[in-house]
């Protein structure tokens, strides 16, 4: 009798473990948080341009934007007049080296945060 018994203990042992098993995938208990993905854009970069270095500032930025834009070409000498006042519709005419030529730019500030648009000077 005493090897029934053992069976009987044993089934009721894996039945306890399994409820205990079982419990701990109950909802009240804790899990890990579900995982989310959210995209995060930045928000646009405002420019301040100072009048007496304005046109040295934004050589630098039409260098830093050709480099990006083109890493193939070759951009030197970038100039740009300096500007008093940043108001939409103004512009300001810029010069540089493009690949050994030549070339003026027109860039026409489009926002008042300093947006600017450049356009090729015909000469």
């Amino acid at each position: 009798m005493s090897g029934r018994m053992r069976e009987y203990v044993m089934v009721v042992g894996a039945g306890a473990v399994g409820v205990m098993a079982l419990g701990g995938c109950a909802q009240g208990s804790p899990g890990a948080p579900p995982t989310v993905t959210k995209t995060v854009t930045a928000a646009p970069s405002v420019v301040v341009f100072n009048p007496a270095t304005s046109g040295k500032a934004l050589a630098a930025r039409i260098m830093a934007r050709a480099k990006k834009n083109a890493p193939k070409d070759t951009v030197s000498g970038v100039t740009c007049a300096n500007f008093p006042n940043l108001k939409v519709g103004t512009h300001t005419d810029c010069h540089l080296t493009l690949n050994g030529a030549k070339v003026t730019l027109r860039a026409t500030f489009t926002k008042a945060d300093g947006h600017y648009v450049l356009t090729r000077v015909k000469a």
